[in-house]
C-alpha cells in the first residue's frame, strides 16, 4: 500500500492552496526531470564509462587506427559492437585528420559520447559511441514514466513506444490522440553523431482528486509513481534494495530509505532520519522533505523522500 505526501504535509512543505490547473504541467515537469536523467545515465552512468574504457583501450583497434587500416578497423568496430557482453549500440572510428575509418550500429541512435584514441601517449585518432538508440529510450522512458513517448529526427518519427504518436513532430503545446487532448513535452537531445533530436512526451489529463492537492504534493507523488514503477522492474528487489536506492536516487532525484520495522536495509543517502513517517514531511539534512512510501513485502516499506521545487 501506498501513502502520499499531501494535506498538512504538503502545505508545511509548499503551501496550502490547491494545484487546480497547474496540476497537469506540475506532473509533466516532473516526469520530464525523469526522461532528463535517463538521458543524463545513458551517455555518464557506470555502465558508460565501462564501456567507453573497452573502446579507448581495445588494442585490435588502436593498432588498426594507427595504420590507417579501414579493413582491420572495421573488424575491430564490429568485434565491439557486436560484443555478447558489453552494450555499445554503435560506435564511429576516426583517424587523426578527421576521417571515418569505420561506422557501425543502428541508424537511430541517441546519447553520442566522444574520445580520443591513444597509442603511446599519442592522439592517433578519435571515435563516437553510444550505449542507447532511440527505440531503447522510448522502451526506457515508458517503462519508468508510463507517458506515450516518441522521438522525431529531422521532424519525423522515428521511434516510438506507448501511443499512437503523430508521424509529424506536434508543432503545439497539445495534441489529441484516440479522443484524449495531451499535454505535450518537448526535449532536445543530441543525436549520433552530431546535431540533435527532439523527444516528444504525451502526458495525459490528471485525475479531477489531484487537483485539489497542492503542487508540492502532486510532484511529490509523481516522483513516487515512477519510484513504485522502478520497484516493480528491478530484478530480485527483496535481494537487491541497495542497488534499487541508488538506481531510484539517480533518475528521479529523490533521497531512498528501505527498512523493515525500524531496520534500515538499504539507503541512497547514509543512515537518513531516526523515524520517517510513511507520508507527510520529514526534517532532515537541516531541510524540509515531502514523503511518500509504499510496501514491497510485509513489514518492509521504501520511503522516497522528495525536496520541495
Amino acid at each position: 500500500m501506498a501513502a502520499l505526501a499531501g494535506g498538512g504535509g504538503a502545505a508545511s512543505a509548499g503551501g496550502s492552496a490547491a494545484c487546480g490547473s497547474a496540476t497537469r504541467a506540475t506532473i509533466a515537469t516532473a516526469d520530464a526531470t525523469v526522461t532528463t536523467a535517463i538521458d543524463r545515465n545513458e551517455r555518464w552512468g557506470t555502465g558508460v564509462a565501462f564501456d567507453f574504457a573497452q573502446v579507448s583501450g581495445a588494442t585490435d583497434l588502436l593498432s588498426a587506427v594507427a595504420a590507417d587500416d579501414r579493413a582491420a578497423t572495421l573488424t575491430a568496430v564490429s568485434r565491439i559492437v557486436y560484443h555478447p557482453v558489453w552494450h555499445i549500440v554503435r560506435l564511429r572510428a576516426l583517424d587523426a585528420a578527421g576521417r571515418i575509418l569505420a561506422d557501425v550500429g543502428g541508424p537511430y541512435v541517441i546519447a553520442p559520447v566522444p574520445g580520443v584514441l591513444r597509442s603511446d601517449g599519442r592522439v592517433i585518432g578519435s571515435f563516437v559511441m553510444s550505449v542507447q538508440d532511440d527505440t531503447g529510450v522510448t522502451r526506457l522512458e515508458s517503462l519508468f514514466v508510463g507517458n506515450p513517448v516518441g522521438i522525431y529526427l529531422g521532424g519525423k518519427l522515428v521511434a516510438e513506444r506507448g501511443g499512437d504518436l503523430p508521424t509529424s513532430r506536434p508543432g503545439g503545446s497539445a495534441v489529441s490522440r484516440g479522443g484524449v487532448a495531451y499535454h505535450v513535452v518537448a526535449r532536445t537531445y543530441p543525436a549520433f553523431p552530431t546535431g540533435t533530436l527532439t523527444e516528444v512526451m504525451l502526458v495525459a489529463p490528471p485525475a479531477a482528486s489531484l487537483t485539489a492537492q497542492t503542487c508540492a504534493a502532486v510532484r511529490a507523488g509523481e516522483f513516487g509513481r515512477v519510484a513504485e514503477r522502478l520497484a516493480r522492474l528491478t530484478p530480485g528487489l527483496t535481494q537487491n534494495y541497495h542497488g534499487y536506492a541508488t538506481s531510484a536516487h539517480i533518475y528521479t532525484g529523490a533521497e531512498f530509505f528501505v527498512r523493515d520495522g525500524a531496520r534500515q536495509l538499504a539507503s541512497s543517502s547514509g543512515a537518513g532520519p531516526a523515524v520517517i513517517p510513511t507520508s507527510g514531511t520529514v526534517s532532515y539534512l537541516g531541510r524540509h522533505w515531502l514523503v511518500f512510501s509504499f510496501e514491497t513485502h510485509p513489514m518492509t516499506r521504501v520511503y522516497v523522500l522528495i525536496a520541495p521545487a
